[in-house]
């Protein structure tokens, strides 16, 4: 278990703030949901999976990523979240007629949050049982699962008015529990999500910056705030999430403005201000370092067909 738990639970709850307002902002919406049953030598494969949920019932199963090496032996009640999607395929471990039951949910990313979010991730989320979270914990996976996915299948084989909305918000709560789940069992190794939340001052730097994007934020001004040496601060950021405060923020910024580029009618002098740029030019050549279109081009990319 993570030392921060250990330690001070109340600064790591304060901390996983931060990262909890770019899961807030990466929009997380349901798609498709299905019940299926996994027989011996039948395998079920996602080739070109999306992003989803596998939840396990009745028997153990094993999940095999087709690229690369990785796999992970799944037991009955286990959640299994591939934030990234990926080509994979379950196959049942055992030899009898009553093999697993796998409830498979898509979801996928609509907000600005998305992409820092999917890249901050591991491939694989492993949530179950035998990873006890720490006491403070406010309940077991086995308690929270059963609800979220019996409303899940409701919903699913009985529509009514609603439903559609109901699912997504029910897979973005299942999101954000597994997602909290795995925040409190892993270790700081198990990804960059996991390593900056280790970090006291990184946890309090990402949550200066998400609070207030627009600041003219340097990274002596930053390092100011925490009380913290410019070398020393950087060091840090590279060390858990693999780049300098100023590039996370530049991007972290980016992400702000394609949203608003895609969901408002600000001009984009507006959008550059309210993302702390008083310069367009200076905005749209960082829009453009980001997503290799000018901001105009983006917004109008963005729009539906038939409009």
């Amino acid at each position: 278990m993570p030392k921060r738990h250990d330690t001070n639970e109340g600064r790591a709850v304060r901390d996983a703030d931060a990262f909890f307002d770019v899961v807030e902002s990466a929009r997380i919406r349901g798609g498709g949901t299905t019940s299926r049953s996994l027989r011996a030598g039948q395998p079920l494969s996602f080739p070109q999976s999306s992003a989803c949920f596998h939840f396990i019932e009745n028997a153990a199963c094993r999940l095999r990523m087709t690229s690369g090496r990785q796999e992970l032996r799944l037991q009955p009640g286990d959640l299994v979240v591939l934030p990234q999607g990926g080509s994979h395929a379950l196959e049942s471990v055992g030899d009898g007629d009553a093999g697993p039951r796998i409830t498979t949910c898509d979801f996928r990313f609509e907000g600005p949050g998305g992409t820092l979010l999917a890249n901050a991730l591991p491939s694989l989320l492993h949530v179950s049982d035998a990873a006890a979270p720490p006491a403070a914990f406010p309940d077991t996976p086995r308690e929270w699962l059963s609800v979220t996915l019996a409303a899940i299948r409701r919903e699913t084989d009985r529509p009514w008015l609603g439903s559609s909305v109901m699912l997504s918000r029910l897979v973005d709560l299942l999101f954000v529990w597994s997602l909290r789940h795995w925040l409190v069992t892993a270790s700081p190794q198990a990804g960059s999500l996991a390593r900056a939340l280790d970090d006291a001052v990184v946890g309090r730097a990402l949550a200066l910056l998400h609070a207030q994007p627009a600041k003219d934020w340097s990274v002596e001004a930053l390092a100011r705030a925490l009380n913290q040496s410019r070398s020393g601060l950087s060091q840090r950021f590279v060390e858990t999430l693999g780049e300098p405060p100023m590039r996370y923020l530049t991007r972290w910024r980016m992400q702000l403005a394609a949203d608003m580029l895609a969901s408002t009618r600000l001009r984009v002098s507006q959008i550059a201000q309210r993302v702390g740029y008083e310069s367009e030019p200076a905005f749209s050549r960082a829009f453009r370092r980001q997503f290799g279109t000018a901001p105009v081009d983006y917004r109008r990319q963005s729009k539906p067909e038939t409009q």
